[in-house]
């Protein structure tokens, strides 16, 4: 494993202990991760992104919420661009354009549950989501992916598992993706308003692991 590789999945560590449990932020910064203090986080993907089932307290308003309380990052904006429904494919047509109206410095992801749910192939949804990531990263930002569960078994019985493909992302690619977050939201009656949408606090579990993840940025 690369040196690069190796301080990405040691800051995915990190991530997954602020957002389960809190630890100390001794963590080293992220490679790559520059969040000026009046920078852009940019949202976006599918209706998990938008917020649907929470009537405005998704995930990046809660995260604009936690940011605004964390000394040095009260200047950050959070820009929602979810749509319900989307696809990759969607994303990937107008990804450029979000990134050439918004500048941002950071983008979140959620983005594949659509494709799971309507059987596109999944080397064509991997192959999207590797465009869609290239552009974000030529643009100069950082990109951070939630991992989406897969429709399964394990969903209809309140199991639900990540898709291997996301594991695949960050190995192959180096791709910063926070695991367990959302498959533990969606397998937890309290934290979601239907199978495959979170409540208000589900969203919040999602915030808090966006915000440590932002925390490691320079």
């Amino acid at each position: 494993m690369t040196t690069r590789r190796r301080g990405w999945h040691a800051a995915w560590a990190f991530v997954a202990c602020v957002a389960a449990a809190g630890c100390s932020r001794d963590a080293p910064p992220l490679a790559g991760c520059t969040l000026p203090a009046d920078g852009t986080v940019l949202a976006v993907g599918d209706s998990i992104t938008r917020g649907f089932g929470a009537d405005g307290r998704g995930y990046p308003e809660q995260l604009q919420a936690l940011l605004a309380a964390t000394p040095g990052r009260a200047g950050v904006t959070v820009v929602n661009r979810g749509i319900d429904g989307e696809r990759s494919a969607g994303l990937l047509a107008r990804i450029g354009d979000e990134l050439s109206e918004h500048r941002p410095a950071v983008v979140l992801l959620t983005i594949g549950g659509n494709d799971f749910l309507r059987r596109v192939p999944e080397t064509q949804t991997r192959t999207q989501i590797d465009s869609i990531v290239d552009r974000i990263r030529e643009s100069g930002a950082f990109p951070i992916v939630f991992a989406i569960p897969e429709p399964g078994l394990g969903a209809v019985v309140g199991r639900p598992q990540e898709h291997p493909l996301y594991a695949e992302l960050a190995r192959r690619d180096g791709l910063l993706v926070i695991e367990d977050v959302v498959a533990e939201v969606l397998g937890d009656e309290t934290l979601k308003a239907d199978a495959i949408h979170p409540n208000a606090e589900g969203y919040a579990a999602m915030a808090r692991a966006a915000a440590a993840a932002i925390a490691l940025c320079r």
